[in-house]
């Protein structure tokens, strides 16, 4: 019978007293030793920091680095109250600037709204918040909760979702590969701008011509290896480098945005929900109008307010000679791409508002903390919980914070109001609550208080802590 214990002895004899340990000379090594203590750090141990809500972490870890990211990012909020708010920045920059003084106008136009505007306005962000957003989106989530085990179902989803991404995205795409060439020249050589510039002069940075296989030749067989060549004569490993990346994968996307790809893999999805999922053809064919409308949806649809504030925002950044303007219009941007970070489990929205000759600006952070939660320490709690955190700053008024919680289907709000308003906390109680009665709307608490500090998001919502439960790999 074989003996189940397994015994692994070392050539080296180990002492407790160390002396026989083996001693390794650094120096004669060809790189530095890895401190193992630096992959997951104990909580206690020297050289872990507490962060918000109780969340030990490590200070080289990539949760860490976030969060000192979010915590030296720009406030949307910030930038916002200057271009709405305060008169001397909008009369000395704004106002003063040839190139934004006229966008400035037509973007205050826009934003005059009333409540169905406001609405409409909203809804619009949290539709366009994806490209995975409709009823065709709905089915195919639904069908994935289905067959949740079938992995060649999942292959064929993620072709077509990826294809789909790049066929609706060709004139971003295009606006991007145009971007990197221009970026690119700029970096080059004197005597080498001319010949490269001869070369890109023959694309046609379009989606409106059939011109995808012309402009992916150009760039595979000369735009890349004339800059390929460059790199190897001359050794840079600057900023051309970079952009050759980003180009490289702008032509990845430009591929696969083909209507040969995309209709293939549109095919090969629906092929599969009819011979291997069963769906009948009534169902089938409904799926495929969903996909129509929410393409022509998607396209065809525009925001007026939206499009001036972008392009007031891009024109500061790209054409303004004014260097405050500039760096306001930089600080929203950043702020807008931060709030689409993939640690941020949060759909977040902007409002900026003339109502009646009052001008406001408001950000909303939306978020459902957890649904139906197999998590056996949530199997008391309700299935469902929702939270939004809202921020209001209004002209001549103040700033405004409040907190919406949605569980057992009552409704629980945390309004911070100006110190000018503290004296009229029951006031606003009795108000908010009559409103909320006419909407059959079941409250279950009510606190108004004097807002002390703004705060941020991150500093309400509890989502981000869940990350602490992650393996960290930074070393």
């Amino acid at each position: 019978m074989l003996n189940n214990d397994i015994r692994i002895k070392t050539n080296n004899p180990i002492n407790d007293n160390g002396n026989n340990k083996i001693k390794v000379n650094s120096e004669s090594l060809p790189f530095d030793v890895i401190d193992a203590t630096k992959v997951l750090k104990p909580s206690k141990q020297e050289g872990s920091n507490s962060s918000q809500n109780g969340l030990s972490y490590n200070s080289d870890s990539v949760f860490e680095k976030f969060i000192q990211a979010l915590q030296s990012s720009p406030v949307m909020s910030e930038g916002g109250k200057k271009l709405l708010l305060n008169n001397q920045f909008i009369n000395h920059n704004i106002k003063n600037d040839p190139i934004l003084s006229a966008l400035f106008d037509n973007f205050i136009k826009n934003i005059e709204m009333d409540e169905k505007e406001v609405l409409s306005f909203l809804k619009f962000q949290q539709n366009s918040y994806t490209k995975f957003h409709g009823e065709f989106f709905n089915s195919l989530r639904s069908l994935l909760n289905k067959n949740s085990n079938n992995d060649d179902f999942k292959v064929i989803v993620r072709n077509f979702l990826k294809s789909y991404d790049c066929f609706v995205s060709v004139d971003e795409t295009y606006n991007s590969i145009s971007s990197t060439l221009k970026n690119i020249y700029n970096n080059l050589p004197q005597v080498l701008k001319e010949p490269f510039n001869d070369i890109v002069d023959k694309m046609i940075l379009d989606n409106y011509t059939n011109s995808s296989d012309l402009n992916l030749g150009l760039l595979r067989n000369e735009i890349l290896p004339f800059v390929g060549r460059y790199i190897a004569k001359m050794n840079d490993f600057g900023p051309i480098r970079d952009y050759v990346s980003v180009l490289v994968h702008n032509i990845v996307r430009l591929e696969s945005s083909s209507k040969e790809n995309f209709s293939t893999d549109l095919d090969n999805l629906f092929d599969f929900l009819k011979f291997n999922l069963n769906i009948d053809n009534d169902a089938l064919q409904n799926i495929k109008m969903s996909l129509i409308n929410n393409y022509e949806t998607t396209t065809n649809v525009k925001n007026e307010s939206i499009d001036s504030f972008f392009k007031l925002i891009e024109s500061g950044i790209k054409e303004s000679e004014n260097k405050v303007n500039k760096g306001v219009m930089e600080d929203i941007t950043e702020s807008l791409l931060f709030s689409q970070n993939v640690q941020i489990p949060l759909t977040h929205m902007f409002l900026p508002l003339n109502y009646n000759g009052m001008f406001m600006f408001s950000e909303l952070w939306v978020s459902k903390d957890y649904e139906n939660s197999d998590d056996k320490k949530r199997k008391n709690e309700p299935k469902e919980v929702y939270k939004v955190f809202i921020t209001f700053d209004i002209q001549n008024i103040g700033y405004f914070e409040t907190i919406l919680v949605f569980k057992d289907s009552k409704l629980s709000l945390e309004i911070n109001v100006p110190s000018s308003f503290k004296n009229y906390s029951k006031l606003i109680k009795s108000d908010i609550s009559k409103i909320l009665n006419k909407k059959s709307i079941q409250v279950s608490d009510i606190y108004i208080n004097e807002c002390v500090k703004r705060r941020r998001f991150n500093e309400v919502f509890n989502n981000l802590s869940e990350r602490k439960n992650g393996v960290d790999v930074i070393v």
